[in-house]
């Protein structure tokens, strides 16, 4: 889970099943897990709005995209796909910005929460 408060969203990591295993509980160290191969990792990126409750606060508001990543096997590339906008219509990026965006994706950790 992270804040970019520059572009005032809020982005959280999700993980199938598969992904699970391989973020083990209680994992104290920052670095990103290494998913088996068929586990779909999606980051879900909001758009943030003030909380009518607590001022100063900023709550998520509507999704601005959807990432999916498909972990492949080893020496085959991931299959990525990205939706955004209104009704998160499917974007199809350049196979270098896809490349960049299932780097970052699976560099993420995830957020440990009580």
């Amino acid at each position: 889970m992270y804040v970019d408060p520059r572009n005032h969203t809020t982005a959280t990591l999700y993980g199938d099943d598969a992904a699970m295993p391989a973020v083990p509980a209680g994992r104290t160290s920052g670095a990103a897990p290494v998913y088996p191969a068929g586990s779909v990792i999606a980051l879900v990126t909001w758009a943030q709005r003030d909380d009518p409750h607590w001022f100063g606060a900023r709550i998520p508001d509507a999704p601005q995209s959807v990432e999916f990543v498909q972990v492949a096997p080893a020496g085959e590339g991931s299959r990525y796909r990205r939706f955004a906008g209104p009704g998160l219509s499917e974007v199809r990026p350049t196979a270098d910005a896809a490349a960049l965006r299932t780097s970052f994706v699976l560099s993420l950790s995830p957020a440990w929460l009580p």
